[in-house]
């Protein structure tokens, strides 16, 4: 099974490759994903076979129901670039004023 990488899914499968056993909330929390976007790419992996869901009374498990995962493409990461004026910092200047008197 071919997933792409970076995406939801792929990030799912990364995170129950690591980590078992797996509730729904430590998969939101540890991948900063909202509930109801979560719980859609779930239901679409578990109608797909590629996961299964254990529904209890007050928690809901998750884990894979294959193996063959293949990842293709690159991995997206968004990183910001620091931008850098160029200019060394210069030193703190003594002030006097109506704060420092």
């Amino acid at each position: 099974m071919e997933l792409l990488e970076g995406t939801l899914e792929a990030r799912i499968v990364h995170l129950l490759l690591e980590m078992y056993p797996v509730t729904v909330e430590d998969l939101r929390r540890e991948l900063r994903a909202r509930a109801d976007l979560l719980a859609r790419t779930l239901t679409t992996m578990e109608k797909r076979g590629l996961v299964e869901l254990e529904p209890l009374p007050d928690r809901t498990y998750v884990r894979l129901a294959r193996m063959d995962f293949s990842f293709i493409g690159r991995k997206v990461t968004q990183q910001r670039r620091v931008k850098h004026s160029g200019k060394r910092p210069e030193k703190a200047k003594d002030y006097e004023g109506p704060m420092f008197g």
